[in-house]
């Protein structure tokens, strides 16, 4: 990952993730639920990139 553009990326993302977060709530789910959710979504994404990165790499 390239340190120097994680704020960048991180700013990009923010906007589209708070519409995410403003329509989970709107549709019945509290805050806390909502981003643990991202959180756990975000986590399984890393983990999918990470272990196909390493079969790319057999």
């Amino acid at each position: 990952m390239a340190v120097a553009h994680f704020p960048s990326v991180q700013m990009t993302a923010e906007l589209p993730i708070h519409d995410v977060i403003e329509a989970a709530i709107a549709a019945g789910w509290c805050e806390e639920e909502t981003l643990a959710a991202i959180i756990e979504v975000a986590e399984n994404l890393m983990l999918v990139n990470v272990n196909n990165a390493e079969l790319d790499a057999l």
